[in-house]
């Protein structure tokens, strides 16, 4: 009750003080401009940034039924974002990934674009799973990847390598070619789709980001 009733509100009002000083750049055309639902391909690392940018934009965004994805959910229902809850199966036991799908496919067919942390909630880094494959696939929304950069930020020592923008920062916006999956795309094809969004995330930090990040890294930070 402490956290539902005190904790959330409280961070809930600190994150937007601090979001407050940040600077949004878009470095390449937002998608929608047709009015057409899409899908967001984000990494989990740059989820903070991610949502804050979104901030005016209603999405359709999952997140895990677990204790630590409620301030997300928290944070992302207050800012007007649809959320679903629900993850893929661990060691045979159903999350309700199979629930949040199907939700996410309703709303994308309502018009309504949705968001994915592509490789969470819990990893491997870096890795496309994919579910976002098959929401695609369903609704006939295009995949678009989707990379947030701060300019300065916080390195956590998680399995992602959180990154958490440092105040008053800029955090550059950028959007990859849109990956369409064919309504009649086989599973066993799945990998191909994977491997493009994988390959367009890494490439916008490769080529936009690389060269400011290998000079001013952000420091580690403990696990949180």
């Amino acid at each position: 009750m402490l956290v539902k009733y005190l904790l959330l509100p409280l961070g809930f009002a600190l994150i937007r003080l601090l979001a407050f000083t940040y600077r949004f750049r878009d470095g390449t055309p937002r998608p929608g401009a047709d009015g057409k639902p899409y899908l967001l391909a984000i990494w989990h690392q740059n989820l903070f940034g991610g949502i804050l940018a979104q901030t005016g934009r209603r999405h359709t965004v999952i997140v895990s039924r677990s204790r630590d994805g409620d301030p997300v959910a928290y944070l992302c229902s207050r800012l007007g974002h649809a959320v679903v809850r629900g993850s893929s199966r661990k060691r045979g036991i159903d999350k309700g990934g199979k629930e949040a799908k199907d939700e996410m496919i309703d709303f994308l067919k309502a018009g309504l674009p949705g968001a994915v942390t592509v490789d969470g909630p819990s990893g491997p880094a870096h890795v496309v799973k994919p579910g976002i494959i098959e929401m695609a696939r369903q609704s006939g929304a295009p995949i678009v990847p989707y990379f947030p950069m701060p300019a300065r930020y916080w390195r956590f020592k998680s399995w992602d390598a959180f990154r958490l923008p440092k105040p008053f920062s800029r955090i550059d916006i950028h959007y990859g070619a849109p990956v369409h999956v064919p309504a009649d795309t086989r599973f066993e094809d799945f990998a191909l789709h994977q491997a493009a969004i994988a390959d367009s995330l890494k490439q916008m930090e490769l080529l936009v980001c690389a060269p400011a990040v290998a000079t001013r890294p952000g420091p580690a930070l403990g696990a949180g």
